[in-house]
């Protein structure tokens, strides 16, 4: 009995992994692309907890590569559904996303004209 207790506990340690499957790539000072892996327990969906997690990630990400100290915005989010067959639940969400600057606007259009005389 204690044998085939101690089979069905190694049996299971094959079922741990990371639901945090990820890729960072920087596209210069203040552009970057993200990637993370999406399965039955990270879904793709965007606005649940699985969603927030990832962000969490990107800021993670942002904060290991010394990129965005003032803040980020992600402008393209892309889901990539793997061709598993009509079982796969999995995929890639791709994140394309910039720095915020931390610079002053710049003065109105009016105000340019006057310094100019």
């Amino acid at each position: 009995m204690r044998l085939f207790v101690l089979c069905c506990l190694f049996s299971l340690v094959g079922c741990v992994g990371s639901a945090r499957i990820e890729g960072f790539a920087a596209n210069g000072p203040a552009a970057f692309l993200y990637s993370a892996r999406t399965n039955s327990v990270m879904t793709a969906n965007d606005d649940g907890t699985a969603e927030r997690l990832r962000r969490d990630w990107i800021a993670d990400a942002l904060q290991a590569h010394g990129m965005c100290p003032v803040g980020y915005v992600v402008d393209r989010r892309h889901y990539v559904p793997d061709a598993n067959g009509p079982f796969g639940n999995g995929g890639e969400i791709l994140y394309a996303g910039r720095c915020l600057q931390d610079i002053p606007p710049a003065p109105p259009e009016e105000y340019r004209r006057r310094e100019r005389g």
